[in-house]
């Protein structure tokens, strides 16, 4: 009985063990597993064709305080962000939540020259809809190493450009309602829905 006792507590042990990873400081972190999940809850992807041609594609998550709150795991993860540092990035988040929208976007269609969402001269427009309001965003392209982009959005690509997506509201105001991302233009166009 004692050893039927112990294997059920060694497994359950292990089991929580699992569902969480500890820092050397004591901070209870998600697993890369968990991670995953919040990314996948909170995004939605675009995949459009002209008959067996490939118009665009593209990848999205919203980054709000529950994909937040996984990345600075993430990171001090990847990392091993100190105590201090982690509080820090924690701080920037939380301004960015309360200013401003953002969605981190993988974005691609074949033509280069189309893929220009960042410049002023771009045909395409962006836009964000929740709760019967559109506000339109503007792109920034990411300039980082394909490797850091793909430690924390590992579904990004080394063919698809990133780009995060800025929209003048507050993320904390709107997160909790469903949310659309729609980019337009002459070449095609697309809705990521994100829902709460």
């Amino acid at each position: 009985m004692r050893q039927l006792f112990g294997l059920v507590l060694i497994t359950l042990l292990s089991a929580c063990a699992s569902t969480y990873e500890v820092t050397p400081s004591g901070r209870t972190l998600r697993t890369s597993d968990q991670y995953m999940e919040v990314l996948e809850q909170n995004s939605d992807k675009i995949r459009s064709y002209s008959g067996f041609y490939n118009v665009l594609d593209v990848e999205g998550v919203a980054l709000n305080s529950k994909v937040a709150a996984a990345q600075l795991d993430q990171n001090i993860r990847l990392y091993q962000w100190s105590e201090s540092k982690y509080q820090e990035e924690k701080t920037k988040f939380e301004q960015r939540l309360s200013k401003q929208a953002e969605f981190f976007v993988s974005f691609f269609t074949p033509e280069r020259k189309n893929d220009d969402l960042f410049k002023d001269t771009t045909v395409w427009r962006i836009f964000l809809d929740v709760d019967g309001r559109r506000f339109e965003g503007k792109a920034t392209r990411v300039k980082l190493p394909l490797a850091e982009i793909q430690g924390i959005y590992p579904f990004h690509n080394r063919f698809a450009t990133p780009y995060i997506f800025t929209f003048p509201v507050s993320m904390l105001s709107v997160e909790s309602k469903e949310m659309k991302v729609t980019m337009t233009g002459p070449v095609g166009s697309g809705t990521l829905t994100i829902k709460p």
